[in-house]
């Protein structure tokens, strides 16, 4: 069993790891709205929403660009990034409700007129993670934090009615005093623990509601661009294919599956800008891309019960030489999990079409897969494997993508 919680926050700290200036921001964000809901005599259930909202609140911003815009107090425009959040989410029941709150928190009280926008609904927590925003957004770098105290509030009070909803800035009010609250977002901002955490309702995941959440996760992951708005989807399925061929188990088989989908989690620490450059990578811009792996690593070890999906997905760049990447793991260091994952990575980035350019055909795709094999980067036996399944493979491969490219484009649409 794994915590949904621990793979939220997980999915929280890599979209804040983009850049130096989100510093744990949707952290913080959290952490705001969670104490204000305290003052507010917030029950457990919505205590819990705003929480996860707040975890979440900028999922949808797809670049680093995006993202630092929105950290101004006045953002210009900052309503795709929470409408898109909300698409990323409102299908999984698990989020679904965290996602209503999520498209509308950047819609400002306007005097009570800000309880509807463009014809629908806003609910109050939406405007509770407003008000926690702008306040996490007011937190300058520069000071301590408790220095900046009267400076945040008088801005807070100043648009109080016009931004805020008054009942929420005076609850602020009173929470500012509690000297321990600075304190911790200040160590929230530090990554250090802190005094008061949070008090999450978290849930269990069965290895079929894993696989789930972590579809999710790919959505999140390959979204950010049309240039491999699909990757993680083929990669998955080509992995779980090549896992069944190779005779593993139910279990080894959709945990192999789980780690296909977040194989590119640790790439939402890379900036849009990098993934979707159009020439060459400069060699700074490569060794940021070449870290994705270690990150995916690093995140998703903090979450008990992935272990094995965690080696399968964060190795797919390691050789059997031990020249790949960021281990210089060898052979005999690699599970099997690891070695498919490793093809189906390869395999499904040259015969995928790209939006520059056609996937290879067969002929090409075998020659390099066995030129590798040849060469000691890639198991043998496993391209073997492929290459007596490549129609199987091959249509497994489109069909997922197929599928995964309609739901990018009906995505891609409702932007508009």
């Amino acid at each position: 069993m794994v915590s949904l919680l621990e793979l939220t926050l997980q999915l929280s700290r890599a979209s804040d790891m983009v850049s130096p200036e989100l510093n744990n921001h949707q952290r913080q964000v959290a952490y705001i709205a969670y104490n204000l809901g305290e003052e507010l005599n917030f029950d457990k259930k919505k205590l819990n929403e705003v929480s996860v909202a707040g975890i979440l609140h900028d999922v949808g911003g797809l670049s680093m660009q995006e993202r630092i815009s929105v950290l101004k107090f006045e953002a210009i425009n900052p309503h795709k990034h929470a409408r898109i959040g909300w698409l990323l989410l409102k299908d999984y029941r698990e989020f679904a409700e965290i996602a209503r709150i999520i498209k509308f928190h950047h819609v400002d009280w306007d005097y009570g007129a800000g309880l509807r926008y463009e014809g629908e609904v806003v609910m109050q927590e939406s405007h509770l993670i407003h008000l926690a925003d702008r306040i996490a957004t007011l937190i300058s770098h520069e000071d301590k934090i408790i220095n900046q105290v009267d400076r945040i509030i008088k801005k807070i009070k100043s648009t109080s009615g016009r931004k805020f909803n008054p009942e929420y800035v005076q609850a602020f009010e009173q929470l500012k005093d509690k000297e321990f609250f600075w304190y911790d977002l200040e160590s929230i901002s530090s990554g250090r623990n802190f005094y008061k955490k949070i008090k999450f309702k978290d849930q269990n995941l069965d290895i079929d509601e894993l696989i789930g959440i972590t579809k999710l996760f790919a959505r999140v992951i390959d979204f950010r661009s049309n240039f491999t708005a699909v990757h993680s989807e083929g990669v998955s399925a080509v992995a779980k294919r090549l896992a069944q061929h190779q005779g593993c188990d139910e279990l080894t088989c959709k945990k192999i599956q789980a780690a296909g989908y977040v194989h590119d989690i640790g790439k939402l620490t890379v900036s849009k800008e990098i993934l979707e450059k159009p020439a060459a990578l400069t060699k700074a811009e490569f060794s940021i891309m070449k870290e994705h792996t270690y990150h995916t690593y690093v995140l998703l070890c903090q979450v008990k019960g992935l272990e094995e999906i965690n080696e399968y997905a964060s190795m797919h760049h390691e050789r059997l030489d031990g020249s790949g990447y960021p281990f210089k793991l060898k052979r005999e260091e690699l599970s099997l999990g690891a070695r498919i994952m490793a093809v189906a990575d390869i395999f499904t980035a040259l015969s995928e079409n790209r939006p520059y350019r056609k996937g290879m055909k067969k002929e090409e795709v075998v020659e390099i897969l066995e030129r590798m094999a040849a060469d000691n980067k890639i198991d043998a036996e496993v391209v073997k494997t492929l290459i007596n399944n490549y129609h199987d493979v091959t249509e497994i491969r489109i069909k997922s993508q197929k599928k995964a490219r309609i739901r990018y484009n009906d995505f891609a649409k409702l932007l508009v």
